[in-house]
């Protein structure tokens, strides 16, 4: 029987794991739901009651310095099935590149044949790394920033693993899975000081596992 993993994101507690109290997080619709990194204002926020447009999105953008690299300041999920919080379309992840363990929980049903990692890559077909974002083709130069918090938190100011491609990846646990495991890893994204090109894009984030 395949194993199965569900994706989930803390939007009340980040300092509590998901086996501990399942109300805090969220399930990932992979089709239908999708992660918003952004600056935020006034209409892109937390609770948000419809979704956010191209324009309301652009005008949320993050503002790069010239002093300093600077990561992106929130990470919202884009809930399509809106069933928690009642008519809510968007919800804060909790602890999003802080020193956080309990942000972006993993959960698997099963064991494994290898460990769990995380990945980025353009789009789902998981075949090119091109867009800025994920370092345009420089895997080591990718803004995607990841940690695996599985075994504890991440220490302040962690600098994470750049993730993008099939060189550049973080590994969610130290070993394969035997059995049901819950798995954690907190990420963000840090645009380099004086970035020269401005761009709003999409990428993908994977999880890949192989089963027995």
């Amino acid at each position: 029987m395949a194993t199965v993993m569900n994706f989930l994101i803390n939007y009340v507690d980040a300092a509590v794991a998901y086996a501990t109290t399942p109300a805090d997080y969220i399930l990932v619709d992979l089709v239908n739901d999708y992660l918003i990194w952004t600056a935020g204002d006034t209409v892109v926020k937390d609770l948000m009651t419809h979704e956010p447009t191209a324009d309301e999105l652009n005008a949320a953008g993050t503002i790069i310095s010239d002093i300093a690299d600077t990561m992106v300041a929130k990470c919202l999920l884009m809930d399509y099935s809106h069933s928690v919080g009642g008519a809510y379309y968007t919800h804060l992840v909790l602890g999003m590149g802080l020193n956080s363990r309990y942000s972006y929980c993993f959960s698997f049903d099963g064991i494994t044949a290898t460990i769990p990692r995380l990945e980025a890559w353009d789009d789902s077909d998981h075949d090119t790394i091109a867009k800025h974002v994920l370092g345009a083709s420089t895997p080591a130069n990718s803004m995607v920033k990841a940690v695996r918090t599985t075994g504890g938190l991440p220490g302040a100011g962690w600098a994470g693993t750049p993730i993008a491609g099939a060189a550049n990846y973080v590994e969610l646990d130290t070993a394969v899975l035997s059995g049901a495991k819950d798995l954690y890893a907190n990420c963000k994204i840090v645009i380099p000081q004086s970035y020269a090109t401005p761009s709003a894009e999409l990428f993908c984030l994977t999880v890949r596992y192989t089963y027995l």
